[in-house]
C-alpha cells in the first residue's frame, strides 16, 4: 500500500511539474509576427522551450504510467483507454516540438540568406499553422479524450470526491469545445474566449495535483 501511496503523490507532483513546464515551453519569439527574424535571434530561448516541451511529454506519459496499475483495478478498459490516449497525445506533442525546432532552423536560414524570399515566409506560415493545430487542437482533443475516461473512472470508483470528478468532466468538455472551435476558425489561439474555455481545466489540474500530494486517493483497498 505504501508503494501505491508514493505513486499517487508522485503523480500529483507530475501534474504540477507539467503545468510549470507547460508555461516554460511557450516560445514567444516563434509566436511573434516577426518570427522569421526573432526566432533565430532568440535561439537559446526557443531551444529551452523545446526542452521544456519534451519534459512536458515525460510528465504526461509518466503520470499515466504511474496511475495505470492503480486505476485498472477499478476499470481495466477505461484505464487502458486513458493510458493509450495519453501516450498518443505525448507523441503528438513530440511532433509539435519537432515543428518548433524546424521553425527555428528556417528562421536562421532566412537570416543567413539576407533576402526577403517569399518561400521562407510561405514555409514558415505553414509550419506555424501546423504547430498551432498540433498543439492546440489535435493534442488537446486527444489528451482530453483520455482524461474524460480517467475522470469517468474517478466518478465511478470515488477515488476522488464526486464534486472534483464532475468539475473535471465539465472542464474537459469545455477544453475540447475550445479546440473544436479553433479547428473551424471560430476563435483564435490565446484569445479571451480560448482562455476562458480552458480556465476550468487549468484550475482543476492544479487542485488535483495538490490533492493527490496531500490527500491521496480516498479508497485505500488497492
Amino acid at each position: 500500500m505504501e508503494i501505491f501511496k508514493n505513486k499517487v503523490k508522485i503523480a500529483g507532483l507530475l501534474i504540477i511539474l507539467g503545468m510549470i513546464t507547460g508555461v516554460l515551453s511557450i516560445a514567444s519569439a516563434v509566436d511573434s509576427s516577426n518570427y522569421l527574424t526573432e526566432a533565430c535571434a532568440n535561439t537559446t530561448h526557443v531551444l529551452l522551450a523545446a526542452l521544456f516541451q519534451f519534459i512536458l511529454f515525460l510528465t504526461y506519459v509518466g503520470f499515466a504510467i504511474l496511475l495505470y496499475p492503480i486505476i485498472k483495478k477499478h476499470s481495466e478498459s477505461l484505464a487502458l483507454g486513458f493510458l493509450s490516449f495519453r501516450i498518443t497525445a505525448g507523441i503528438i506533442l513530440i511532433i509539435g516540438t519537432v515543428i518548433l525546432l524546424s521553425i527555428l532552423t528556417l528562421s536562421c536560414e532566412f537570416v543567413k540568406s539576407g533576402s526577403d524570399n517569399m518561400l521562407y515566409e510561405s514555409i514558415g506560415n505553414i509550419l506555424k499553422i501546423s504547430r498551432d493545430q498540433v498543439n492546440h487542437i489535435f493534442m488537446v482533443i486527444t489528451i482530453s479524450t483520455g482524461n474524460l475516461m480517467l475522470y469517468i473512472l474517478f466518478l465511478r470508483s470515488k477515488l476522488i470526491p464526486k464534486w472534483l470528478s464532475i468539475w473535471a468532466i465539465l472542464g474537459t468538455i469545455l477544453s475540447t469545445l475550445a479546440s473544436i472551435l479553433l479547428l473551424f476558425s471560430l476563435i483564435e489561439v490565446i484569445t479571451i474566449e480560448y482562455v476562458i474555455l480552458n480556465v476550468p481545466t487549468g484550475l482543476f489540474e492544479l487542485v488535483l495535483g495538490f490533492w493527490l500530494i496531500v490527500k491521496d486517493f480516498e479508497q485505500k483497498e488497492f
